[in-house]
């Protein structure tokens, strides 16, 4: 359950076309979420008024109520559920204002959300919605970051490690654009990157990935702590 809520957690963010462009203003939810610190994204949450807020805030807002729902849901499901109740109320009222793939991609995560509560069975829409999310903005590093994270943490027989690494090659391509520069979805993918080439056994590529990111990031707690500690002993036990 853990891993799935991290696998959605890391699958999403905010949109650089729809959204407006990424500022310093997200610099500090960025850093609350590399030292897992989500409370300052609920502070965010419950101090917005969505009624007053507007179109641009509203899809802002959108993009880290999906975080906070994902990441509650890893806690308590009862406190996650109220915050799911209004996304999915948010993510239907703003339908005709999201950009391309991302209703289908928001309304993937809720029913996968409701799955995870016991309230929903909705899995063959999930993934099909993950599909048509990519496939109307393929050249968005979060719809196709959010297809690829479906093709790597997918069951045997529906995943497919190798496409998820290609499609997560080219979201490393597209978040080099300077508007991602405060998105907190790019460090999370290139932590992917470097995981889908340690499930391929390519260990030192995987070093090599997660190695460069604590560079840049340095205060990513889970690369920092749990991650790059775990590959360097795995390829070291290997080398024995």
């Amino acid at each position: 359950m853990k891993r799935l809520i991290s696998i959605l957690l890391l699958a999403l963010s905010l949109c650089g076309t729809a959204f407006a462009q990424f500022s310093e203003a997200d610099k500090s939810l960025m850093d609350a979420y590399l030292e897992n610190n989500m409370q300052r994204w609920k502070n965010y949450i419950d101090g917005t008024n969505w009624a007053q807020a507007t179109t641009q805030q509203r899809l802002r807002l959108m993009a880290y109520e999906y975080g906070y729902c994902a990441a509650t849901l890893d806690v308590s499901k009862k406190q996650a559920a109220p915050y799911v109740e209004r996304f999915r109320a948010h993510v239907e009222e703003m339908q005709s204002k999201l950009p391309a793939g991302y209703y289908d991609m928001y309304m993937s995560s809720i029913y996968a959300f409701e799955i995870m509560m016991g309230k929903s069975a909705h899995f063959v829409s999930t993934l099909k919605l993950a599909t048509s999310a990519a496939e109307k903005n393929p050249t968005n590093p979060i719809t196709l970051g959010y297809r690829a994270n479906v093709l790597f943490y997918a069951p045997r027989g529906i995943g497919n490690k190798k496409e998820a690494l290609e499609l997560f090659k080219k979201c490393e391509k597209y978040y080099q654009a300077p508007q991602w520069k405060y998105c907190w979805n790019r460090p999370a993918t290139l932590l992917t990157v470097a995981q889908c080439y340690e499930k391929q056994g390519d260990l030192e590529t995987a070093l090599q990935k997660a190695t460069a990111l604590l560079r840049e990031f340095p205060n990513y707690k889970y690369v920092r702590d749990t991650y790059l500690p775990e590959l360097k002993a795995k390829i070291a036990k290997q080398k024995k």
